[in-house]
Protein backbone atom coordinates (compact mmCIF):
# COMPACT_ATOMS: atom_id res chain seq x y z
CA UNK A 1 0.00 0.00 0.00
CA UNK A 2 2.72 2.40 0.89
CA UNK A 3 4.36 1.88 -2.48
CA UNK A 4 0.38 2.28 -3.95
CA UNK A 5 0.91 5.99 -2.24
CA UNK A 6 3.87 6.39 -3.31
CA UNK A 7 5.21 6.65 0.01
CA UNK A 8 7.97 4.71 2.14
CA UNK A 9 6.52 2.54 4.52
CA UNK A 10 7.07 4.25 7.27
CA UNK A 11 5.47 7.30 6.68
CA UNK A 12 2.84 5.62 5.56
CA UNK A 13 2.25 3.65 8.82
CA UNK A 14 2.46 7.09 10.51
CA UNK A 15 -0.02 8.97 8.23
CA UNK A 16 -2.79 6.22 7.76
CA UNK A 17 -2.82 5.90 11.70
CA UNK A 18 -2.98 9.48 12.33
CA UNK A 19 -6.01 9.55 9.28
CA UNK A 20 -7.53 6.18 10.93
CA UNK A 21 -6.59 5.05 14.28
CA UNK A 22 -6.00 1.93 13.13
CA UNK A 23 -2.85 -0.04 11.37
CA UNK A 24 -3.52 -1.43 8.10
CA UNK A 25 -4.18 -4.79 9.41
CA UNK A 26 -6.44 -3.76 11.46
CA UNK A 27 -8.31 -1.65 8.85
CA UNK A 28 -8.32 -4.49 7.03
CA UNK A 29 -9.79 -6.84 9.53
CA UNK A 30 -12.44 -3.92 10.47
CA UNK A 31 -13.75 -3.99 6.71
CA UNK A 32 -13.89 -8.01 6.57
CA UNK A 33 -16.18 -8.26 10.32
CA UNK A 34 -18.36 -5.10 8.52
CA UNK A 35 -18.72 -7.31 5.90
CA UNK A 36 -19.21 -10.61 7.88
CA UNK A 37 -22.08 -8.29 10.25
CA UNK A 38 -23.69 -7.63 7.24
CA UNK A 39 -24.23 -10.92 6.31
CA UNK A 40 -25.31 -12.22 9.74
CA UNK A 41 -27.93 -9.83 9.59
CA UNK A 42 -29.30 -10.66 6.01
CA UNK A 43 -28.43 -13.97 5.42
CA UNK A 44 -29.27 -17.33 6.80
CA UNK A 45 -25.98 -18.87 6.43
CA UNK A 46 -23.85 -20.88 8.62
CA UNK A 47 -21.33 -18.80 11.01
CA UNK A 48 -18.32 -20.53 9.27
CA UNK A 49 -19.77 -20.02 6.02
CA UNK A 50 -19.73 -15.69 6.84
CA UNK A 51 -16.37 -16.75 7.98
CA UNK A 52 -14.81 -17.77 4.98
CA UNK A 53 -16.99 -15.11 2.79
CA UNK A 54 -15.53 -12.78 4.97
CA UNK A 55 -12.02 -13.82 4.21
CA UNK A 56 -11.10 -15.65 7.00
CA UNK A 57 -10.09 -19.60 6.45
CA UNK A 58 -10.32 -19.95 10.74
CA UNK A 59 -13.46 -20.10 12.04
CA UNK A 60 -11.76 -20.17 15.26
CA UNK A 61 -9.72 -17.19 14.63
CA UNK A 62 -12.74 -15.03 13.08
CA UNK A 63 -14.48 -15.85 16.32
CA UNK A 64 -12.31 -14.14 18.56
CA UNK A 65 -11.50 -11.71 16.09
CA UNK A 66 -15.04 -10.84 15.74
CA UNK A 67 -15.79 -10.71 19.83
CA UNK A 68 -12.63 -8.13 20.16
CA UNK A 69 -14.08 -5.91 17.53
CA UNK A 70 -17.96 -6.10 18.23
CA UNK A 71 -17.70 -7.52 22.16
CA UNK A 72 -20.25 -10.25 20.80
CA UNK A 73 -20.04 -13.60 19.59
CA UNK A 74 -21.28 -14.17 15.93
CA UNK A 75 -24.29 -15.97 17.04
CA UNK A 76 -24.82 -13.29 19.87
CA UNK A 77 -24.99 -10.62 17.38
CA UNK A 78 -27.38 -12.52 14.87
CA UNK A 79 -29.37 -13.20 17.55
CA UNK A 80 -29.64 -9.48 18.68
CA UNK A 81 -29.63 -7.98 14.76
CA UNK A 82 -30.65 -10.29 12.29
CA UNK A 83 -33.63 -9.09 10.15
CA UNK A 84 -36.84 -11.25 10.93
CA UNK A 85 -37.53 -13.94 8.25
Amino acid sequence: MAAQAGLEERTFLRRFHKATGLTPIEYCQHLRISRARDLMESTTASIDEIAWQAGYDDSGSFRKLFIRITGLAPREYRRRFASPP
